[in-house]
């Protein structure tokens, strides 16, 4: 086990998916960790991970295990965090060769998890075990419902309403597993298991408006008896460490039917992150042989989420020019987005120089703001007719809410001219 005095290095592999979004701002301000992002293909992570590594090997080219265990020696990396079902069942096997601790990486549970038809074998004995069929002559209750053994995110997942229907279906789904049809709600409960294999959290959420089988309005529901007991029978019958999720659908009856485990984050466990529970940072504390435990605030029932949007900069720069008016202060007061990308410059290295044509006494719009002068490297006070791009070098960005002031900067001196809306996209 790595030392507690310093930084893990954790690698999430790959980074370009929700879930690998989420566990990179579950764990980017954390005392305990230096968080690595890597991947196969060209993906978002490239515009969120400052320690990118791509054009990682597919994990089923024959390269691949040579490829990313010397990023691991490279990197001295002490945990991973696999991202996808797939790529965690291959780890699973791979990982103590390799010299790394692959979280929720049995090797066991992992194939279970990976396969729908393994899962509902394991757990068949229990009344929450969906009826699933080894063939089609079994099915006695149309519709049913059919799915591809290592499928995820209800990919690839149709309802079929006959025999001579389900034998056309059958032809275009690899690997197919049947089903009984489940017309009721979904939900999906997040989990937590510590070293011990005992289940620290145990949470339920609503799946109300999904978009490529990312929840992206959950309400938080009340502990349901019949939830957390699924949930104790999973943690029982298999080996689990770290977060976990299950996924649950009524069937015609209201009774909760499993429709499979996981033993990754979730692409929704922000969620839980939302209201108090850190569910990967837990997994590091699990890891440094802390015990764990949740505090959720109840005064959070629901998360909604959007797609949001970064921007690769490709400029080289090392100074910042920011307009004063209506964009680092409106109205009297700071404004958020400005300050946080002030702040974020400064802690890369960068120089903020203030540029304004404020008609008045600068410093005291500053005080009046909450906003200390300190904090800029140069304050250029502009009172005659003079261009601000005067001022401005090749070696910098510029930020004004003013086009005229944009356009003149951005043809004279050649450099990225943003307005005020378009920080959220150079946000990290």
């Amino acid at each position: 086990m790595s030392s507690i005095h310093k930084r893990l290095k954790i690698l999430v592999f790959p980074c370009g998916a929700e879930n690998a979004m989420e566990i990179f701002d579950a764990l980017r301000y954390s005392v305990h960790a230096e968080v690595f992002g890597a991947s196969s293909v060209e993906d978002h992570g490239r515009y969120v991970f400052d320690n990118y590594i791509g054009s990682v090997p597919n994990i089923n080219a024959e390269n691949f295990d040579a490829a990313f265990s010397k990023i691991i020696s490279e990197r001295e990396i002490d945990l991973v965090f696999a991202t996808h079902d797939s790529v965690i069942e291959h780890l699973s096997v791979r990982a103590p060769f390799m010299g790394f601790y692959l979280v929720n990486g049995d090797p066991q549970t992992t194939a279970i998890a990976r396969s729908k038809s393994a899962t509902y074998k394991k757990f068949s004995a229990h009344a929450w075990a969906p009826r699933f069929f080894s063939t089609l002559e079994e099915i006695d209750q149309w519709p049913a419902i059919i799915k591809p053994d290592r499928g995820q995110g209800g990919q690839n997942v149709q309802l079929v309403h006959s025999l001579r229907e389900a034998r056309l279906c059958e032809l275009t789904v690899e690997n197919p597993v049947w089903m009984e049809n489940l017309p009721g709600k979904e939900l999906t409960v997040d989990c937590f298991t510590d070293r011990e294999g005992i289940l620290k959290w145990c949470s339920a959420r609503t799946r109300e408006r999904v978009k490529a089988g990312i929840s992206m309005h959950s309400r938080f529901l009340s502990q349901e008896e019949e939830i957390e007991s699924i949930a104790a029978d999973i943690n029982r019958q298999v080996n689990l460490r770290g977060p976990w999720f299950f996924q649950v659908k009524q069937d015609a009856g209201g009774c909760w039917k499993l429709l499979e485990f996981s033993c990754r984050v979730s692409g929704t466990m922000v969620a839980q992150r939302a209201r108090g529970v850190n569910l990967p940072l837990m997994a590091l504390h699990d890891y440094l042989g802390r015990s764990v435990s949740a505090m959720p605030m109840p005064c959070i029932k629901a998360v909604d989420r959007r797609i949001s949007t970064k921007a690769l900069l490709d400029h080289e720069y090392h100074t910042v020019f920011m307009d004063l008016d209506d964009t680092l202060v409106i109205a009297g007061s700071a404004v958020p987005i400005a300050m946080a990308f002030v702040y974020q410059e400064i802690s890369k290295g960068k120089k903020i120089i203030l540029i304004t044509r404020h008609e008045g006494d600068v410093l005291a719009e500053l005080h009046r703001a909450k906003i200390h002068e300190g904090i800029f490297e140069k304050i250029i006070h502009i009172d005659d007719k003079s261009h601000k791009s005067q001022y401005v070098h090749e070696s910098s960005i510029f930020v004004d809410n003013h086009f005229p002031e944009r356009s003149d900067v951005f043809l004279n001196c050649q450099v990225p001219a943003f307005d005020l809306d378009a920080l959220e996209f150079l946000m990290r």
